[in-house]
């Protein structure tokens, strides 16, 4: 018997305060510099809504509350399969000043808040072209209710 295919599950945040987007900049595997949402992997016996709330809370340093699933993406390439929930959320005090690199895993070298045209105009730099769709879809108004993910524990 082969060993079973275990797709990525992957979370990211579309954080908005007064019109401007909070993105993180950081290296990837291959040392260059990328810029993107905060993101991350689901870890093991946590649901994804919780995954969502912690990534905000471990790389942007602020508790998050998430108003909606923005979409979910099945992104496949090479040899791996990336299935992401993508969540448009906001600062739970509302307070930007409060943002800070809080990065457990010491990769971002930087969050900053971004206006549309400076994400779009930094295209090349993006961690992966999920932004893009992610972002499309945002500003396209769509809104999915956190209802349609029904958490299920045994």
């Amino acid at each position: 018997m082969s060993e079973r295919f275990k797709p990525y599950l992957t979370v990211a945040l579309i954080i908005e305060h007064e019109g401007r987007f909070l993105m993180v900049e950081e290296f990837q595997e291959t040392g260059e510099l990328c810029f993107g949402t905060i993101a991350g992997h689901v870890e093991a016996k946590e649901s994804i809504i919780e995954a969502a709330l912690r990534e905000g809370r471990e790389e942007c340093g602020c508790a998050v509350e998430l108003d909606h699933l923005v979409g979910i993406y099945d992104y496949v390439k090479d040899y791996e399969t990336i299935i992401r929930f993508t969540f448009a959320a906001h600062l739970k005090d509302h307070d930007p000043s409060l943002v800070h690199v809080a990065d457990p895993d010491q990769k971002i070298q930087a969050i900053k808040w971004y206006s549309r045209d400076e994400i779009y105009a930094q295209k090349a730099m993006w961690r992966t072209r999920l932004i893009g769709y992610n972002f499309d879809d945002y500003f396209k108004g769509q809104k999915l209710p956190l209802s349609c993910i029904t958490e299920v524990r045994a």
